[in-house]
């Protein structure tokens, strides 16, 4: 059986009280969220106390199927409780809200989240597991921003819209079709900046060779990435991926947003089914050029150390060096670059960075690294 992190005891906006995991929600209810650069976030707000308002007792949460435990900032904690808790400790919430939804057993690991902060230019305050709603049908609908929950199951899995989401683990894994077979992948909400994640890319049929394309940011490791174009299809079910980008990584193999933003994915956690429905039929899926600075950067107080600049990539042709440490992009800082501003222009992107003590200027003019 699946740990329940988040057990869900009472929908306020019904007025009905939920038995254990086992109550009805006969309506699809929208969760408030947010969605910034492709990642829904979640508000959680805990018990108000006397002298103190909502927003003062609210944490946001970044929602990640691809993780299995939950995690919140030390500096978060002790804003809403006063507290401050050892790294790796468990914290327990006890009653909180996300929304009308009541919660009650919510718990998350202790870990420091800055650098994830500084990444996506939005505080982050935790990451909530994908079991958080296992007692319900989870939908992350990425054509309108949403997140909805509603009581049921999914039918059997039939390969056209709902497919088995069983895998090595209680996380979401999806049966993708390859021009020579088939792969499991996970199914990562929060890989949402990248599009197919694979081990061993340079045995893929691609349009030009793989080469070395930037890093993701993982707690507090920094994965290097290369990247291609498949030269053929990818398929989930009778939804055709026409020639999409693929990056490299060492460990787990993953879906990741950039293809996840073409669908709505519906969760039955408790019979491992996922249904997945595209926003417009009509319309191929494609993939985007790849259009990046080229700097493998690692976040570092409120900026970004510069590890590796990339040959032959707009750092490179700018003059940005390795141990440069970047403070703003765009005339803003690092940290509070927001999710409005989305993502780096296309055409260019004009940084602040301080070498040998010294502020300079210069500016990247951007192009694809893979086309």
């Amino acid at each position: 059986m699946k740990r329940i992190t988040i057990l869900i005891i009472a929908l306020l906006a019904l007025g009905k009280p939920l038995a254990a995991a086992g109550a009805q929600i006969a309506e699809p209810v929208v969760l408030p969220s947010q969605m910034c650069r492709g990642y829904f976030f979640v508000p959680v707000t805990l018990e108000v106390r006397d002298g103190e308002t909502a927003d003062e007792r609210t944490l946001w949460f970044l929602y990640d199927t691809g993780a299995s435990a939950s995690f919140v900032d030390p500096d978060s904690v002790e804003r809403v409780s006063g507290q401050r808790l050892a790294r790796g400790v468990r914290a327990n919430f006890g009653i909180s809200t996300i929304g009308d939804l009541r919660l009650i057993g919510l718990r998350a690991r202790i870990r420091d989240l800055d650098h994830l902060s500084i990444a996506l230019g939005r505080e982050i305050d935790g990451i909530l597991e994908f079991d958080a709603f296992s007692a319900v049908l989870l939908t992350l609908d990425y054509a309108n921003s949403e997140m909805r929950i509603v009581s049921g199951e999914l039918p059997r899995a039939d390969g056209e819209t709902v497919f088995s989401s069983r895998g090595p683990d209680t996380r979401p894994w999806l049966q993708v079709g390859f021009p020579t077979g088939s792969r499991r992948l996970l199914i990562d909400s929060g890989a949402a900046l990248s599009p197919i994640i694979l081990r061993n890319i340079h045995r893929y049929d691609t349009v030009r060779p793989p080469r070395a394309t930037g890093a993701a940011v993982r707690f507090s490791e920094v994965e290097r990435r290369s990247s291609a174009r498949m030269s053929g299809s990818l398929w989930i079910g009778g939804h055709e991926l026409e020639q999409p980008v693929i990056q490299s990584t060492p460990e787990t193999e993953i879906l990741g947003g950039q293809a996840m933003r073409h669908f709505s994915w519906t969760f039955d956690q408790r019979n491992d089914r996922v249904r997945v429905t595209r926003n417009d039929p009509d319309t191929p899926i494609t993939f985007e050029p790849m259009v990046t600075h080229g700097m493998v950067l690692v976040p570092e107080g409120d900026g970004m150390r510069v590890a590796t600049v990339i040959a032959d990539t707009p750092a490179f042709d700018a003059g940005v060096e390795s141990g440069d440490f970047i403070t703003h992009f765009n005339g803003t800082q690092m940290r509070t670059r927001s999710c409005e501003m989305g993502g780096e222009p296309p055409a260019r992107l004009d940084l602040s960075l301080i070498r040998d003590g010294e502020t300079l200027q210069m500016t990247l003019d951007l192009y694809a690294l893979v086309d």
